[in-house]
């Protein structure tokens, strides 16, 4: 096998992992009928970083209460799931924090990048109290309202989110690299 060929191979098998994390995260909430309820704040889907899971708010059903970083309790079940399927995985982890566009009172020193900041830590906490391991966390960020899911509507509960990636150990196997000019 050529390092080329190799690497292709690596990519296509850990594309299959993610496939299949993708899958079980997907049937696990399924299968837990208190769960189905947070069907509709779930968004899992392939980027070239890796698998990412969204949690994200919905008009009736939030993850967390308006302007705080304590969790309900359906969204640390919700991560408990998430952390036993992705803990499986060897791939390093980074969680992202987003608000909508709503501002604080003016004069508040607590803005929408303390908020996202503090849910993403929030939600590190729970993944490792869920079983993942910490040394697989590579990042935590919080990003405010900078990349909005609807931009078209900033102020939207869907922008309330947070993003749990799976970050690819490889990239997807495509065009050689090295022929490509840089």
């Amino acid at each position: 096998l050529t390092t080329k060929e190799l690497d292709k191979l690596l990519s296509e098998r850990e594309q299959e992992r993610l496939n299949e994390a993708e899958a079980q995260i997907k049937q696990a909430i399924q299968d837990m009928p208190e769960m189905r309820k947070v069907i509709d704040n779930l968004i899992v889907e392939q980027t070239p970083e890796g698998l990412r899971i969204q949690i994200v708010d919905q008009e009736r059903l939030s993850m967390f209460p308006l302007g705080s970083a304590q969790m309900y309790d359906h969204t640390r079940k919700l991560l408990a799931v998430v952390s036993e399927i992705i803990g499986r995985l060897p791939n390093q982890i980074a969680i992202t924090g987003h608000t909508d566009a709503t501002p604080y009172a003016r004069g508040s020193s607590y803005t929408n990048w303390e908020l996202s900041s503090d849910r993403a830590q929030a939600s590190r906490r729970a993944l490792t109290e869920g079983g993942l391991a910490p040394r697989r966390i590579a990042q935590v960020i919080g990003r405010a309202d900078q990349e909005l899911l609807l931009p078209a509507d900033p102020t939207s509960p869907r922008n309330r989110r947070i993003s749990i990636v799976i970050l690819r150990e490889r990239p997807l196997a495509g065009p050689d690299k090295a022929t490509q000019p840089g």
